[in-house]
């Protein structure tokens, strides 16, 4: 999956149903090249977000439990991890 794909995507918290955001951009562990955290902004969704004007918040890869085809899950409905 193209990393342009995750960015169109909204980002739900399962266990309330709310909109967290949008993903903005990763953090990426250099030495095994494998993805730690997505960035989530508040803001509208747009490709080409102004993560410095917006807050954004980091989720990290183990508390994803979904990317599906139009949102990324974020936790577990039936609180368990």
């Amino acid at each position: 999956m193209k990393f342009s794909e995750i960015q169109k995507k909204e980002v739900i918290d399962a266990t309330k149903g709310t909109l967290l955001g949008y993903v903005q951009d990763a953090t990426i562990d250099i030495v095994n090249g494998k993805v730690e955290s997505l960035h989530i902004g508040e803001g509208e969704r747009n490709i080409f977000f102004d993560s410095k004007e917006k807050d954004t918040r980091k989720v990290r890869l183990q508390d994803i439990t979904t990317i599906g085809k139009d949102i990324v899950l974020v936790g577990r409905k039936d609180g368990k991890k």
